[in-house]
């Protein structure tokens, strides 16, 4: 699946983008999940109100869509999304949470989270508004950035590319960010009046089953590797897919790289592929139905010639002996455990896609 993403603002908004972070969730029960969090430079603050824009080239308006400010209010869940302790944390206005708190860390600056306005349209379109009212009447002689997320549900299983084969499965993973040579022809145009947002730091979070192994990656880039921390990502998420000891985290970061000092870096793009050997049930089901068809193949024309005279290939199928025929039940029971899968798959996507339609029309 195409994963080419766009960070934007209209012409006359130039934004900096502090942080960037992209989080991709791969469950076992073929659904997924993806987060996009933004840190926005303090200096890119201008007026009471901000939009920031995300071209998404999978998503749709169906797509289910929240923001995590609630979650991230949450000391315990902002100490481990950050990676840092907080020490303090300050309401914005009123002694209430409602217009947005500031998180003293430790290690790092004090970071500003604030609720966000969150709509998909029909163009593949995300955009986040924030009030920033509260946040410029903040009596703080020097403010903090601002950082909001949110989570959107594809209307697909998996955003990943998905190769399956007889043993193995693998998943490929090619994203990008505002790489303009991947912007969709008919887009070409729109772009030319949009501003991409400059990001300094691009963060990219794999999180998908531990049965799979890490086959290729980018050494540059990679992190960090490890098991998900389930008691802290369950109380952050409150997602029942979210499994203890089920899931890893692949962690890559890239940065804006300067030459003499100018930046020379637009885009991030990040390449991973896993693979998960597979011997079970599908892979026993297969050799057992080659094994019924090449038998089958095999006793036909030697059981033709026991008759006399020979009878024809279409008359042999009367009389084969009742073994052949429980035999061929159980190939063609065998040929729809592998079908039926794929025809549920189809018969869904085509029936999200119908109800899409109607919406749209509605």
């Amino acid at each position: 699946m195409e994963n080419s993403f766009f960070i934007y603002t209209g012409k006359r908004d130039t934004i900096q983008i502090e942080r960037f972070h992209l989080c991709t969730w791969e469950f076992n029960n073929n659904s997924s999940l993806v987060e996009f969090g933004f840190e926005i430079s303090k200096e890119s603050i201008k007026d009471d109100r901000l939009t920031i824009s995300l071209f998404i080239p999978w998503v749709e308006k169906s797509c289910e869509s929240q923001d995590l400010y609630d979650k991230l209010i949450v000391a315990d869940n902002s100490r481990f999304i950050f990676n840092d302790s907080i020490s303090a944390t300050k309401y914005l206005k009123n002694h209430t949470n409602n217009s947005g708190v500031i998180h003293t860390f430790n290690g790092r600056n004090e970071l500003c989270v604030l609720p966000a306005d969150i709509k998909i349209d029909e163009h593949k379109i995300v955009s986040a508004t924030l009030n920033l009212k509260a946040y410029k009447e903040y009596k703080q002689e020097c403010k903090p950035n601002v950082y909001f997320r949110f989570w959107i549900k594809p209307s697909v299983p998996f955003i990943s590319m998905r190769k399956k084969g007889v043993s193995k499965s693998t998943i490929i993973y090619d994203i990008k960010v505002n790489e303009r040579r991947n912007i969709p022809d008919d887009k070409i145009e729109y772009f030319n009046d949009q501003e991409f947002c400059k990001i300094k730091y691009c963060f990219s979070f794999n999180i998908l089953p531990n049965k799979y192994d890490i086959v290729f990656f980018d050494s540059a880039s990679l992190k960090n590797v490890r098991t998900l921390e389930y008691e802290s990502f369950n109380k952050y998420l409150g997602d029942k897919r979210v499994k203890k000891d089920e899931l890893i985290v692949v962690f890559n970061k890239k940065e804006v790289k300067e030459f003499e000092n100018k930046e020379v870096a637009e885009s991030f793009s990040f390449f991973s592929i896993y693979s998960m050997e597979r011997i079970g049930t599908g892979q026993f089901a297969l050799a057992i139905l080659i094994n019924i068809i090449c038998g089958v193949l095999i006793f036909i024309p030697g059981y033709r010639k026991t008759f006399d005279p020979e009878i024809s290939l279409l008359k042999v199928w009367s009389v084969l002996p009742s073994e052949i025929i429980i035999a061929l039940t159980i190939a063609v029971a065998l040929l729809i455990y592998f079908i039926l899968p794929v025809i549920i798959y189809k018969v869904k996507t085509g029936w999200s896609w119908v109800l899409n339609k109607i919406g749209l029309k509605r």
